[in-house]
C-alpha cells in the first residue's frame, strides 16, 4: 500500500503495483474507518493534488469504489460515500440520500 512520508509531505508508491490500486486501498481504509462518513463528498481534484497523480488514475480508483458500493456519483454534483450497507447505482441517484 502507498504510504505517506511526513517530512516530504508526499506519498510513496510501491513500484510493483498499480498506483490506482494503492490509492484505492487508502480510500477504502478512510471509508471503512469512518474518517469519511456517509455522504462525505470526495473531490477528485483534491485527491489528484494529495497523491500527485493524474485524473485518470483517480477515476480508476473511484470507479472501483462505485463498483464495490462504497460510493455513488450524482451527475453535476460529485461522488459521495454511501451510508453503511446502502448500495446505490450511480445512474439511479439523483441527489445524496436523505438521512
Amino acid at each position: 500500500m502507498a504510504r505517506y512520508v511526513e517530512h516530504t509531505r508526499t506519498w510513496e508508491f510501491d513500484e510493483d503495483r498499480s498506483r490506482w490500486e494503492q490509492i484505492l486501498e487508502v480510500l477504502v481504509a478512510r471509508i471503512d474507518s469512518g474518517e469519511w462518513g456517509p455522504k462525505f463528498k470526495i473531490s477528485e481534484v483534491k485527491l489528484m493534488e494529495e497523491f500527485g497523480v493524474a485524473r485518470p488514475t483517480i477515476r480508476k480508483a473511484m470507479e472501483r469504489l462505485r463498483t464495490a458500493g462504497k460510493v455513488y456519483t450524482v451527475p453535476n454534483l460529485g461522488s459521495f460515500v454511501n451510508a453503511d450497507g446502502e448500495v446505490r447505482r450511480s445512474n439511479e441517484a439523483n441527489e445524496p440520500s436523505p438521512e
